[in-house]
């Protein structure tokens, strides 16, 4: 297709040129690294048939790159339109539809423009009812394309959009590309063949054309193996696989990093955080972390993880959003299987006080389990039972499963085993047999620190830390539990500590009564955090000396409850509301709630005025 000369006019009536957006108008150019993908230009060749076709798919499938290859390529001419949050005001929307329409059939802005005001029309019937009769009388084929449509939430927009469905001219085609599918007729379009879909299936890449993506991100033709791991690991998603080969270049250990790669993966994170985290309200970014856990999901088990019900309502919510769920059977799957789900239910029954019901669901997970021939990393089941045997007190039946597995101490163990090796250095610590625990704990750390696995490192240092405090060596065991700290609490961390059951929360009283001795260490770790910590195992922590946590504080009429000085502290320490939501685990409104109720207690009318009240009377330091 033709695309619209960059220097195109903008013709629409003269008073609202300066409103136009230009930039809005033009086709993309190719990312670097783009790979022609004909099947699925073939595809969209073969849709213009039916009039209309979406194209919807996740945030870095693709979509924009596909579309505007296809329209550059192609022999039709194409008018094309990069909407924004501002497209939700009608006139401004349609102004800029007509705008493009100009440019791939000349002269329609000049001759429909003006029916869009000032003043803006109250209906948009009339000027949609020019447009179509305007293009009807002319001779030759246009096509508009619609990019980012899911940021359009007007219902006016919506409106007037299916009018034009309705009533549209066989001569202008229309693509769509949307995060999620438009309130728009799309059942009886498909029902009618008036419909063609592209979707998250369709523009997965191929073996063959993730090969090509990461050869032009690495600039090296990667083995077979490993274009076809990376490929299964991102279910052959284009903005992962070319962070992967983003990330790729320059590793000393390709093959290792692909064995390692997902979701963690920071440059990952740090694409999902902003481009699908961030656009997303507040209660769905609150249910989406807080089953993050989960690897398979159901209404039902996400009740059981948040607490709340309607589960059910929210995972349909998700599904209309396209954030990465794959329906299957009224449950949503993404690419583990149901068992690490289940293992995941077992230890929240655990944690709740049903040991019997954490036995249950751990044999169901055994069951929808890969087999125990599948290692820890891809089958996490057999470890996680043998896991809660030790949590039961049956340490001889977590011995013979290592035994069983072929565990040894004196073994070089390898990544995808490390979860086998962890429950076997939990073997060795519940037989009081800390030293040869602490030597496989420091090769399992060494690996997890080399190829930058802080989840895996977290957890090694905290067994590391009840090694060291079985050994007697108390002071080591709290330094090595505040180093642990330092880099959970950051991201949350809470059960990966309190899942170690009495032996953790007794060194963890050791680190508060480090705490109040000043101990360096054992001062880095955040309040908020041990009280998270210690929370989880049913006790609040004491506060440290001339904090004024417990005490009632004189010059206060209403005193500030634990989570208030919790807010203070951040406060104090220069964070933001965003920042202070994150570190305590709460959304961004609850956060300003705590503000202002301590900008009342402490009589401040901001929040540096707040900190220097506080300090006056000695709640902070």
């Amino acid at each position: 297709m033709a695309e619209v000369p960059a220097g195109a006019p903008l013709s629409v009536a003269a008073p609202d040129r300066d409103v136009l957006l230009a930039t809005k108008l033009h086709t993309p150019g190719p990312p670097p690294g783009f790979v022609p993908r004909t099947r699925l230009a073939a595809a969209l060749d073969e849709g213009l048939a039916r009039g209309l076709i979406l194209v919807c798919a996740p945030a870095g499938a693709g979509k924009t790159a596909l579309l505007a290859e296809w329209a550059r390529r192609g022999d039709r001419p194409v008018g094309w339109l990069s909407l924004d949050a501002g497209d939700n005001d009608p006139a401004r929307f349609w102004r800029h539809v007509v705008a493009a329409l100009d440019g791939a059939r000349p002269g329609i802005g000049e001759r429909v423009g003006p029916l869009l005001g000032p003043p803006a029309p109250p209906s948009f019937d009339g000027l949609l009812t020019a447009l179509v009769n305007e293009l009807t009388s002319q001779s030759g084929e246009a096509v508009l394309v619609l990019d980012d449509y899911h940021l359009i939430d007007a219902t006016q927009v919506h409106t007037s959009l299916a009018f034009l469905l309705e009533h549209l001219p066989p001569c202008l085609y229309l693509v769509l590309a949307s995060r999620s599918d438009p309130p728009l007729p799309v059942a009886r379009l498909r029902a009618g063949g008036q419909l063609a879909e592209l979707r998250a299936g369709e523009l997965r890449f191929t073996a063959e054309e993730a090969a090509a993506l990461l050869c032009g991100a690495t600039g090296a033709d990667l083995p077979a193996a490993e274009v076809t791991a990376l490929a299964a690991r991102t279910e052959g998603w284009a903005a992962g696989l070319q962070l992967a080969g983003l990330s790729l270049r320059g590793q000393a250990d390709p093959s290792g990093f692909v064995a390692a790669f997902s979701g963690t993966h920071r440059y990952v994170l740090d694409y999902l955080t902003e481009e699908v985290l961030e656009r997303q309200p507040d209660p769905l970014r609150v249910f989406l972390l807080e089953t993050s856990v989960l690897e398979r999901l159901s209404g039902g088990l996400c009740d059981a993880v948040t607490g709340r019900a309607g589960g059910q309502a929210m995972l349909d919510q998700v599904e209309r959003a396209g954030l990465f769920l794959m329906p299957l059977c009224r449950q949503f799957v993404s690419t583990p299987p149901l068992a690490t789900g289940l293992a995941t239910l077992a230890w929240i029954r655990q944690a709740q006080g049903d040991a019997a019901g954490a036995l249950e669901a751990i044999g169901e997970a055994e069951q929808a389990a890969l087999g125990p021939a599948v290692p820890g990393l891809l089958n996490p089941v057999p470890a996680q039972r043998a896991r809660l045997l030790l949590a039961h007190g049956d340490i001889a039946a977590a011995a013979r499963w290592t035994q069983e597995r072929d565990l040894g101490v004196g073994d070089e163990p390898d990544y995808p085993r490390e979860p086998e090796y962890l429950v076997l250095a939990r073997v060795q610590l519940a037989q009081n047999q800390p030293g040869p625990a602490l030597a496989l704990l420091e090769r399992l750390r060494a690996a997890a620190t080399a190829h930058g696995r802080t989840g895996s490192v977290i957890e090694i240092q905290a067994l590391q830390a009840l090694a060291l405090a079985a050994a007697g060596d108390d002071n080591a065991a709290v330094d090595t539990l505040a180093a642990a700290l330092t880099l959970a609490c950051p991201q949350g961390y809470v059960r990966v500590f309190a899942d170690e059951g009495p032996p953790m929360h007794a060194l963890l009283t050791r680190l508060v009564a480090a705490q109040k001795a000043d101990h360096a260490a054992a001062c880095g770790v955040p309040l908020d955090c041990l009280a998270r910590l210690l929370g989880a195992f049913g006790e609040r922590p004491p506060a440290r000396a001339g904090r004024g946590a417990t005490a009632a504080v004189p010059g206060l009429a209403e005193q500030l409850t634990a989570r208030e000085l919790d807010v203070l502290r951040l406060l104090a320490a220069g964070a933001p509301n965003p920042r202070i939501a994150a570190e305590l685990v709460v959304t961004l409104d609850t956060v300003k709630k705590h503000v202002s109720h301590l900008l009342g207690k402490l009589g401040a009318v901001n929040r540096t005025e707040a900190v220097t009240r506080a300090r006056q009377l000695g709640l902070i330091t």
